[in-house]
């Protein structure tokens, strides 16, 4: 590659701003520099310069020497003096000493003598614009370490690959030690330092913590570790790499020990389900404080009539009358205001979460408002098999021995392996592992698909105005359910976007 085309990839992001009191100098410049950058502005003197950079603090200035009004040097000093950051570069017929010790003394970029050859030109600019780069990720470079050195709250490791190489006081105070030196002296890997416990991150031959942090930016991870005083103390983890700073990376631990977590993810049977509820209420919305604190992704769940909606989400808010606000987009907006509920998932959460009530939608601020949260054991999140609500046009029996079951029976979902009936009353005999034969009369194309299947029941639930049975089947054509669960859910995606254009 030449130096003009290196000059023409590297400036087209660039603008440039051409003083020079010559019009046919000036034009041809022009002429020449469009070639190269994506803007190039033209002044006629040094006043005419200053006037047109303070509008728009060109990365580049290239000026003459000796203009009238205001000369190149008077005008270089203005520009350093507005933005130290400018490269200059100065064109002169003479040759003077006097001039470079001065523009030295400015902070000129480059001088170069009349007439420039234009190899001589691009060089230059080159020079300036791999300087600017340059000197752009070392100050992206160090204000994010400011940032992360200001940030107090929690602890706070710097990573180049898997090496640490700084962190602040808290992280510091937590192993008691000097500086980061001594840390990686003992150990260079900070993973080695995690808790073997069921439900957290930890390190062993099949689970190499940082790749799963690097790989998972920004989501948050559940870890103990040990401090210097011997005390086990609970963090949640995030991973987040360094923008323009190739394998740099940020650890951040927030101390969440006074949470008590641990009673929640491993609950004695003993407790009273009062007692839990109250343990929910209590540490949630602590849990969604420090979801905000980190901003940290969440991922929201619906089920159209089936159909698994899935999107992330972020915490915007947490009110004091124990409602959150959460941001997302229009798509989880519409399933969640179908369903009027929603289920969230974070590695930061020992179970999922399921809001039974949505208090406000706004579509404007794509922002949703929950309430009524707590945690559940089993979730549809967890479902390994599609499951889909049949179309309106069905009906279901029940053959239990001789007796026969058809009225007052609802299809809630059918999936290849089970299906879930809801009964306004309980048949005599139906009981957990009791064999029976479904008929299943569903539409297909509209057109009739009946199926008969055995099966046993395998889960019973009971409420105050009916009856929910989940019923495994044992023998069945699975070609005939395939077909239906397939088109049926491709029917469902249709009626969902028809119903996101409502």
């Amino acid at each position: 590659m030449s130096i003009l085309q290196h000059l023409q990839e590297s400036a087209k992001n660039f603008t440039i701003l051409y003083v020079e009191d010559n019009l046919v100098l000036r034009t041809k410049a022009a002429k020449l520099l469009s070639k190269f950058f994506k803007q190039v502005d033209l002044a006629e003197d040094g006043k005419n310069g200053l006037e047109i950079f303070k509008k728009n603090h060109y990365p580049i200035v290239i000026t003459d020497i000796k203009m009238p009004n205001m000369g190149g040097m008077v005008l270089a000093k203005k520009i350093k003096h507005i933005n130290p950051d400018t490269k200059i570069i100065i064109m002169s017929a003479f040759d003077d000493k006097n001039l470079l010790l001065q523009g030295i003394e400015i902070g000129i970029f480059r001088f170069l003598t009349k007439p420039v050859e234009i190899n001589e030109l691009a060089e230059a600019l080159l020079e300036a614009i791999t300087a600017i780069k340059h000197e752009r990720k070392t100050k992206l470079f160090h204000q994010q370490l400011q940032n992360m050195l200001h940030y107090q709250s929690s602890m706070i490791v710097m990573l180049n690959d898997t090496q640490p190489i700084m962190a602040n006081q808290i992280f510091l105070e937590f192993f008691n030690i000097e500086d980061i030196k001594e840390f990686s002296k003992e150990n260079h890997d900070i993973c080695s330092y995690f808790i073997h416990e069921n439900g957290f991150l930890y390190e062993n031959e099949n689970t190499k913590c940082l790749n799963i942090l690097q790989s998972n930016e920004k989501k948050l991870f559940q870890v103990k570790m040990k401090n210097h005083n011997g005390e086990i103390k609970h963090f949640l983890l995030k991973f987040q790499t360094i923008p323009q700073k190739e394998n740099y990376g940020i650890l951040s631990f927030d101390d969440i020990t006074q949470l008590n977590l641990s009673k929640y993810l491993h609950p004695s049977t003993g407790d009273s389900n009062k007692e839990n509820q109250e343990y929910d209420d209590s540490i949630i919305f602590d849990l969604f404080e420090a979801v905000y604190r980190n901003n940290a992704k969440l991922e929201a769940y619906n089920f159209y009539k089936g159909l698994n909606i899935t999107n992330d989400a972020f915490v915007s808010f947490i009110s004091k009358n124990k409602s959150i606000t959460l941001t997302t987009n229009y798509t989880q907006q519409k399933a969640m205001q179908y369903e009027m509920k929603t289920f969230l998932y974070s590695e930061a959460f020992p179970n999922v979460l399921e809001c039974q009530h949505i208090s406000q939608i706004s579509f404007e601020k794509k922002s949703v408002t929950l309430e009524d949260l707590h945690f559940v054991q089993t979730s549809p999140i967890d479902r390994k098999t599609v499951r889909v609500v049949p179309e309106e046009n069905y009906s279901a029996t029940i053959s239990l021995k001789e007796h026969i079951f058809k009225e007052g029976i609802t299809i809630e979902d059918i999936s290849l392996n089970s299906v879930r009936l809801k009964l306004q009353t309980l048949p005599a005999g139906l009981e957990k592992d009791v064999e029976v034969t479904l008929e299943l009369n569903l539409m297909i194309d509209k057109k009739p698909l009946n199926i008969t299947i055995d099966a046993v029941i395998f889960k019973k639930i009971e409420s105050q105005d009916y009856f929910e049975i989940v019923f495994m089947f044992t023998q069945i054509k699975k070609s005939m359910l395939i077909k239906y669960i397939t088109k049926r859910q491709m029917a469902i995606i249709r009626e969902f976007k028809g119903l996101q254009n409502v």
